[in-house]
């Protein structure tokens, strides 16, 4: 491409995917709510409390977008257009990373921005649109690196990387496992092709330690400061930690913490893997009994997740197993579909009054009744277990494929990704979530049109010129 070809397909792109993201806004904008995040969000925006477990700044945008205009169409907007960003993004990686044909690329992008997850979440008061834009703007810088191999991308590669954390923690192992040691994956799928400059590869592992370092500590110390704890990715760190590790802990575990020796016997919700999330947000799990009992339950949480983490070893991937087969479970999936969708739990006052002071809308009649978008989103649940379950399949394949020049390292990088992101949710999510697979359909959509390109691509060269 050269001239302003570029720019100009740039421009038909964005055209279409804003057509794409107009018509399904104009046949449904209507905003959901998620218990409790989204009244933690809300209460945090209104000039409350900043949510210690979860984004603060989430709370910032929406004061932004919605409670200074006094609408919830402008964080509908909002996040419509980070959802639009997002596909484009998509666009970007198979247009100019990924070398594919315009229509090809803007047919992946277009995918994206009628994705299920896409659609529901531009609506849902919840920090899916942003943290997906910046983890997608994570993916090009990562992409742009290993083409190129310049030391600018490094620096913002952490700086979108932290920026994504600071909005859904997910990827956060990722994020920290690509940031630090990208350049080290780059020499090495240069090697066979030309000598590694392993000084300036050492130069540049050293700025992408320090970046990631320096971002990751000062992010970590914001946290401290707003939710008055330890410094952390989130204010109650321990207590997540805790309720994942929750099948794993045992009365010994308690001792000197400042709780009843005897806590344990006072906790009515089965201690299994089927009720981790019981644990933390239940009557009558671990944590309800903790703040009942415990001097200070937060630091007895540190201490607990701590001494029961030794035990994860051997038991981290029968856990993950058992996890992930509730996506097969009729029962379960149907209850955390509902859930995801915010249709399980009676609406609280807190969220009730607020909405209707500030916005001027009833969220009584809207919640539990299906709008275009919810009901696209529930009708996408096999897509989104698919994209999760059955993304290192799909990695294996762009592995194995054999790629022009241009298309090689961008497609390793992609299957790299995949299998992080997949190890990350696979191993370490303590419920199934439908909402956790959110960033995984635009990277999955990126690597199947790559993958369907090429093998019409080569179908055509086989064939003969007249066949291409």
């Amino acid at each position: 491409m050269t001239g302003g070809r570029p720019t100009a397909e740039y421009l038909r792109a964005l055209a279409a995917l804003a057509a794409a993201k107009l018509a399904f806004l104009l046949l449904d904008s209507t905003p959901h709510f998620f218990l409790w995040d989204s009244v933690t969000y809300l209460q945090g925006a209104l000039g409350g409390e900043l949510p210690r477990d979860r984004s603060f700044l989430y709370s910032f945008l929406i004061r932004a977008f919605a409670v200074w205009p006094h609408s919830l169409l402008g964080l509908v907007l909002a996040q419509t257009l980070a959802g639009l960003a997002s596909a484009f993004l998509v666009f970007l990686i198979l247009r100019r990373f990924a070398a594919l044909p315009f229509a090809a690329a803007l047919a992946g992008a277009l995918l994206v921005a009628i994705d299920p997850s896409q659609i529901f979440y531009e609506r849902m008061m919840m920090a899916e649109a942003f943290g997906g834009l910046l983890w997608l703007g994570f993916v090009v810088l990562a992409v742009a690196y290993v083409r190129d191999g310049r030391w600018l991308w490094i620096p913002l590669l952490a700086l979108c990387g932290i920026g994504t954390i600071a909005f859904r923690l997910n990827e956060t192992l990722v994020i920290i496992l690509f940031g630090t040691c990208l350049p080290l994956l780059r020499a090495w799928w240069v090697r066979r092709e030309r000598a590694p400059d392993w000084r300036g590869v050492a130069g540049h592992c050293a700025l992408a330690l320090a970046c990631t370092v320096a971002l990751h500590t000062g992010y970590r110390h914001v946290v401290a400061a707003v939710a008055h704890t330890a410094p952390g990715y989130i204010g109650t760190e321990g207590l997540f930690r805790m309720g994942f590790l929750s099948p794993l802990i045992r009365r010994e575990d308690f001792t000197d913490t400042g709780c009843p020796a005897d806590l344990m016997d006072r906790v009515t919700e089965p201690r299994d893997v089927d009720h981790r999330n019981e644990q933390l947000w239940s009557k009558g799990g671990i944590w309800d009994v903790m703040q009942r009992e415990c001097r200070e339950p937060e630091h007895a949480a540190d201490i607990v997740a701590a001494r029961a983490a030794p035990r994860l070893a051997g038991s981290l991937l029968p856990l993950a197993l058992e996890t992930n087969a509730m996506y097969f479970d009729a029962q379960e999936a149907k209850w955390r579909m509902d859930s995801d969708l915010g249709q399980t739990d009676p609406l609280p006052l807190e969220l009730i009054d607020p909405v209707k002071e500030q916005f001027g809308v009833d969220v009584k009649p809207i919640t539990y009744v299906d709008t275009l978008s919810s009901t696209w989103f529930r009708h996408g649940q096999w897509w989104l277990t698919a994209c999760l379950l059955l993304s290192p399949l799909l990695a294996a394949f762009l592995l194995a494929a054999r790629w022009g020049a241009e298309q090689r390292l961008p497609m390793r990088l992609l299957a790299a990704i995949l299998i992080g992101i997949f190890l990350n949710h696979f191993l370490f999510s303590p419920i199934i979530s439908y909402r956790y697979a959110h960033p995984f359909p635009p990277l999955v959509i990126a690597g199947l049109v790559s993958l369907l390109f090429r093998h019409r691509h080569e179908l055509a060269a086989d064939r003969g010129p007249a066949a291409r």
